[in-house]
Protein backbone atom coordinates (compact mmCIF):
# COMPACT_ATOMS: atom_id res chain seq x y z
CA UNK A 1 0.00 0.00 0.00
CA UNK A 2 1.30 3.33 -1.05
CA UNK A 3 2.41 5.57 2.03
CA UNK A 4 0.06 8.70 0.85
CA UNK A 5 -3.32 5.57 1.32
CA UNK A 6 -1.44 4.31 4.10
CA UNK A 7 -1.54 7.58 6.22
CA UNK A 8 -5.32 8.43 4.95
CA UNK A 9 -6.02 4.93 7.30
CA UNK A 10 -3.81 6.16 10.04
CA UNK A 11 -5.65 9.60 10.21
CA UNK A 12 -8.94 7.51 10.12
CA UNK A 13 -7.93 5.09 13.05
CA UNK A 14 -7.15 7.98 15.08
CA UNK A 15 -10.34 9.29 14.22
CA UNK A 16 -12.25 6.43 15.10
CA UNK A 17 -10.19 6.19 18.50
CA UNK A 18 -10.47 9.76 19.56
CA UNK A 19 -14.19 9.33 19.21
CA UNK A 20 -14.01 6.05 21.44
CA UNK A 21 -11.73 6.85 24.26
CA UNK A 22 -13.21 11.01 23.97
CA UNK A 23 -9.87 12.31 23.11
CA UNK A 24 -10.85 15.92 21.77
CA UNK A 25 -6.78 16.94 20.89
CA UNK A 26 -6.75 13.73 18.34
CA UNK A 27 -10.63 14.70 17.54
CA UNK A 28 -8.89 18.42 16.68
CA UNK A 29 -6.13 17.15 14.54
CA UNK A 30 -7.32 13.92 12.51
CA UNK A 31 -10.73 15.02 11.66
CA UNK A 32 -9.36 17.99 9.78
CA UNK A 33 -6.35 15.92 8.19
CA UNK A 34 -8.79 13.45 6.75
CA UNK A 35 -9.73 14.97 3.67
CA UNK A 36 -6.56 16.66 3.27
CA UNK A 37 -4.49 12.79 3.38
CA UNK A 38 -7.21 11.70 0.81
CA UNK A 39 -6.58 14.77 -1.92
CA UNK A 40 -3.05 13.83 -1.34
CA UNK A 41 -3.48 10.53 -2.24
CA UNK A 42 -6.25 11.16 -4.58
CA UNK A 43 -3.85 13.94 -6.61
CA UNK A 44 -1.16 10.95 -6.69
CA UNK A 45 -3.15 8.54 -8.21
CA UNK A 46 -4.66 10.61 -10.64
CA UNK A 47 -1.06 12.39 -12.04
CA UNK A 48 -1.05 12.01 -15.74
CA UNK A 49 -5.05 12.55 -15.51
CA UNK A 50 -5.49 16.00 -14.74
CA UNK A 51 -6.84 16.40 -18.53
CA UNK A 52 -10.16 14.58 -17.58
CA UNK A 53 -12.92 16.88 -16.22
CA UNK A 54 -13.74 14.79 -13.61
CA UNK A 55 -10.22 15.10 -11.87
CA UNK A 56 -11.57 18.96 -10.75
CA UNK A 57 -14.53 18.23 -9.63
CA UNK A 58 -13.66 15.44 -7.02
CA UNK A 59 -10.55 17.84 -6.12
CA UNK A 60 -13.28 20.71 -5.51
CA UNK A 61 -15.73 17.77 -3.78
CA UNK A 62 -12.96 16.86 -1.19
CA UNK A 63 -11.99 20.51 -0.54
CA UNK A 64 -15.70 21.16 0.15
CA UNK A 65 -16.02 17.90 2.31
CA UNK A 66 -12.39 19.17 4.15
CA UNK A 67 -14.85 22.64 4.89
CA UNK A 68 -17.52 20.56 6.06
CA UNK A 69 -15.56 18.86 8.36
CA UNK A 70 -14.22 21.53 9.82
CA UNK A 71 -17.36 23.25 10.44
CA UNK A 72 -18.78 20.43 12.25
CA UNK A 73 -16.25 20.61 14.60
CA UNK A 74 -17.73 24.21 16.29
CA UNK A 75 -21.25 23.08 16.42
CA UNK A 76 -20.85 22.32 20.25
CA UNK A 77 -19.76 26.13 20.42
CA UNK A 78 -22.72 27.75 17.85
CA UNK A 79 -25.55 25.48 16.13
CA UNK A 80 -24.69 27.79 12.82
CA UNK A 81 -21.49 25.95 12.41
CA UNK A 82 -23.98 23.12 11.44
CA UNK A 83 -25.54 24.73 8.85
CA UNK A 84 -22.44 25.95 7.37
CA UNK A 85 -20.72 22.48 7.48
CA UNK A 86 -24.42 21.19 6.31
CA UNK A 87 -23.88 23.86 2.94
CA UNK A 88 -20.43 22.56 2.18
CA UNK A 89 -21.42 18.72 2.55
CA UNK A 90 -24.40 19.91 -0.16
CA UNK A 91 -21.87 21.55 -2.34
CA UNK A 92 -19.76 18.65 -1.95
CA UNK A 93 -22.30 16.32 -3.35
CA UNK A 94 -23.65 18.67 -6.18
CA UNK A 95 -20.35 18.30 -7.39
CA UNK A 96 -20.21 14.74 -7.04
CA UNK A 97 -22.91 14.18 -9.34
CA UNK A 98 -21.10 16.53 -12.07
CA UNK A 99 -18.07 14.34 -11.02
CA UNK A 100 -19.75 11.02 -11.84
CA UNK A 101 -21.52 12.60 -14.96
CA UNK A 102 -17.90 13.06 -16.50
CA UNK A 103 -16.59 10.12 -15.70
CA UNK A 104 -18.48 7.81 -17.81
CA UNK A 105 -17.94 6.86 -21.30
CA UNK A 106 -19.91 9.60 -23.18
CA UNK A 107 -20.36 12.31 -20.59
CA UNK A 108 -23.82 11.22 -19.69
CA UNK A 109 -25.69 8.59 -17.65
CA UNK A 110 -28.04 5.71 -18.63
CA UNK A 111 -31.37 6.37 -17.25
CA UNK A 112 -33.19 3.26 -18.10
CA UNK A 113 -35.64 1.15 -15.89
CA UNK A 114 -34.57 0.34 -12.17
CA UNK A 115 -36.17 -0.15 -9.21
CA UNK A 116 -33.22 1.12 -7.06
CA UNK A 117 -34.73 4.88 -7.16
CA UNK A 118 -37.69 4.37 -5.74
CA UNK A 119 -35.83 2.15 -3.27
CA UNK A 120 -33.89 5.53 -2.66
CA UNK A 121 -37.90 7.70 -2.51
CA UNK A 122 -39.00 5.37 0.08
CA UNK A 123 -35.52 5.66 2.09
CA UNK A 124 -36.29 9.60 1.91
CA UNK A 125 -39.88 9.05 3.22
CA UNK A 126 -38.27 7.12 6.43
CA UNK A 127 -35.91 9.48 6.92
CA UNK A 128 -38.62 12.49 6.44
CA UNK A 129 -40.94 10.40 9.26
CA UNK A 130 -38.03 10.00 11.44
CA UNK A 131 -36.79 13.36 11.67
CA UNK A 132 -38.83 16.14 10.49
CA UNK A 133 -41.42 16.06 13.13
CA UNK A 134 -38.59 16.83 15.55
CA UNK A 135 -37.12 19.64 14.04
CA UNK A 136 -38.62 23.49 14.30
CA UNK A 137 -40.12 24.38 10.78
CA UNK A 138 -37.65 27.00 9.89
CA UNK A 139 -35.15 24.02 9.64
CA UNK A 140 -37.08 21.49 7.66
CA UNK A 141 -36.48 22.96 4.32
CA UNK A 142 -32.80 23.31 4.66
CA UNK A 143 -33.13 19.50 5.42
CA UNK A 144 -35.33 18.08 3.00
CA UNK A 145 -33.22 19.96 0.05
CA UNK A 146 -30.45 18.48 1.78
CA UNK A 147 -31.78 15.10 1.51
CA UNK A 148 -33.26 15.30 -1.80
CA UNK A 149 -29.38 16.25 -3.38
CA UNK A 150 -27.49 13.35 -1.61
CA UNK A 151 -30.48 11.19 -2.83
CA UNK A 152 -29.38 13.05 -6.35
CA UNK A 153 -26.02 12.11 -5.45
CA UNK A 154 -26.59 8.44 -5.03
CA UNK A 155 -29.16 7.58 -7.97
CA UNK A 156 -26.28 9.70 -10.30
CA UNK A 157 -24.12 6.85 -8.56
CA UNK A 158 -26.45 4.19 -10.10
CA UNK A 159 -26.66 5.85 -13.54
CA UNK A 160 -23.04 5.38 -14.07
CA UNK A 161 -24.01 1.88 -15.27
CA UNK A 162 -22.86 0.42 -18.25
CA UNK A 163 -21.02 4.05 -18.83
CA UNK A 164 -17.99 3.19 -16.89
CA UNK A 165 -15.96 0.17 -15.55
CA UNK A 166 -18.30 -2.47 -13.77
CA UNK A 167 -15.54 -1.45 -10.79
CA UNK A 168 -15.62 1.85 -10.89
CA UNK A 169 -19.54 1.16 -10.65
CA UNK A 170 -19.33 -0.61 -7.64
CA UNK A 171 -17.02 1.00 -6.05
CA UNK A 172 -18.69 4.81 -6.99
CA UNK A 173 -22.20 3.00 -5.63
CA UNK A 174 -21.02 1.28 -2.59
CA UNK A 175 -19.36 4.77 -1.29
CA UNK A 176 -22.63 7.33 -2.43
CA UNK A 177 -24.43 4.61 -0.33
CA UNK A 178 -22.32 4.69 2.83
CA UNK A 179 -22.52 8.50 2.60
CA UNK A 180 -26.02 8.76 2.64
CA UNK A 181 -26.24 6.16 5.79
CA UNK A 182 -23.07 8.33 7.24
CA UNK A 183 -25.52 11.56 6.81
CA UNK A 184 -28.70 9.83 8.23
CA UNK A 185 -27.28 8.28 11.07
CA UNK A 186 -26.09 12.47 12.14
CA UNK A 187 -29.45 13.67 11.53
CA UNK A 188 -31.37 10.89 13.29
CA UNK A 189 -28.96 11.22 16.37
CA UNK A 190 -29.06 15.14 16.37
CA UNK A 191 -32.77 16.14 15.81
CA UNK A 192 -34.54 12.89 17.05
CA UNK A 193 -33.41 9.51 18.91
CA UNK A 194 -29.82 9.19 20.15
CA UNK A 195 -28.11 6.15 18.50
CA UNK A 196 -25.55 4.27 20.88
CA UNK A 197 -21.58 5.23 19.23
CA UNK A 198 -23.35 7.78 16.60
CA UNK A 199 -20.45 9.33 16.17
CA UNK A 200 -18.22 6.16 15.73
CA UNK A 201 -21.10 5.29 12.65
CA UNK A 202 -21.06 8.33 11.56
CA UNK A 203 -17.29 8.57 10.99
CA UNK A 204 -16.67 5.34 9.78
CA UNK A 205 -19.48 5.13 6.77
CA UNK A 206 -17.89 8.50 6.42
CA UNK A 207 -14.52 7.46 6.04
CA UNK A 208 -15.26 4.61 3.86
CA UNK A 209 -17.46 6.09 1.77
CA UNK A 210 -14.72 8.92 0.89
CA UNK A 211 -12.23 6.30 0.14
CA UNK A 212 -14.42 4.36 -2.45
CA UNK A 213 -15.80 7.30 -4.03
CA UNK A 214 -12.66 8.65 -4.71
CA UNK A 215 -11.04 5.17 -5.64
CA UNK A 216 -14.02 4.09 -7.78
CA UNK A 217 -13.58 7.04 -9.74
CA UNK A 218 -9.90 6.55 -10.34
CA UNK A 219 -10.90 3.16 -12.17
CA UNK A 220 -13.14 4.54 -14.46
CA UNK A 221 -10.93 4.31 -17.85
CA UNK A 222 -11.98 5.92 -21.08
CA UNK A 223 -13.97 3.67 -23.49
CA UNK A 224 -11.62 2.50 -26.02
Amino acid sequence: MKFKALFYWIVAILEIISLQFEIDIIHQIAKPLLMISLLTYFWDQSDGRRNEKWVSYVTLALAFSWIGDIMLLFTVKHFLFFFAGLSAFLAAHIVYIVAYKKATFKDSFSFRWSAFPFIIIAYLGLMAYLILPYVDSVIQVPIALYALIIASMVVAAWYRKNQTTNESFQFVVLGAALFTISDSILAINRFSHTIPYAGIAVMSTYIVAQWLIVNGLLKHKSEV
